[in-house]
C-alpha cells in the first residue's frame, strides 16, 4: 500500500497552520482593537466624571387637586465639570412616583443651576405627603437624593 510522500505531508501540515494561524490572527487583531476602544471610552468618561456633582437645592409644591399639583425642582451643579440630567422623580409617601414634564438635559455646566418641572404630582397633603425625589445623571454613581421638606405654596 502507497501513501502520501513525507514531502507532500510536510508541506499540507505546514499549509494548515498557516492558515489556521492567520485566521486566530485576524479574530485576535479585531477582538484587541474593539477592547482598546471599548476601555479608552469608559476611560474618557471616569474621568471626565471623576469631579462631577449635583444636589437638589430645594422644591417647590404648588397647591392643588391631587394629582394635578406641580413640583419645581431647583438643581445645581456642584462639581467641577459638566454633567447630563438623565432622570429627575419625585416619590409621594405611599411610594408612587412622579416624573413627568421631566426633560433630560444634555449637559448641565459647572455651576449652573436649573429648574426643573414635574406636572401631574399626586401629593395629598403637602408637606406630609412627599416622601423623596431622586435625581440621576449621566455619570455612574452621582445624582442626588433630597429628603427634605418641601416648600408648598
Amino acid at each position: 500500500m502507497k501513501g502520501i510522500s513525507p514531502l507532500i505531508a510536510s508541506v499540507l501540515l505546514i499549509a494548515f497552520t498557516v492558515a489556521i494561524a492567520t485566521l486566530i490572527m485576524g479574530w485576535f487583531s479585531t477582538f484587541t482593537r474593539s477592547t482598546t476602544t471599548t476601555v479608552s471610552n469608559t476611560t474618557t468618561q471616569a474621568i471626565s466624571c471623576s469631579d462631577a456633582r449635583v444636589s437638589i437645592r430645594d422644591i417647590y409644591i404648588q397647591a392643588g387637586t391631587v394629582g394635578s399639583q406641580v413640583a419645581t425642582v431647583i438643581v445645581e451643579n456642584t462639581g467641577g465639570s459638566s454633567v447630563g440630567v438623565t432622570n429627575l422623580q419625585i416619590l409621594n409617601s405611599t411610594g408612587s412616583g412622579f416624573s413627568t414634564g421631566f426633560a433630560a438635559v444634555g449637559s448641565l455646566n459647572k455651576s449652573q443651576i436649573v429648574n426643573f418641572v414635574i406636572t401631574g404630582v399626586g401629593c395629598g397633603s403637602c408637606p406630609s405627603c412627599f416622601s423623596k425625589a431622586i435625581l440621576t445623571t449621566n455619570c455612574g454613581g452621582i445624582g442626588d437624593t433630597f429628603t427634605n421638606t418641601p416648600k408648598c405654596s
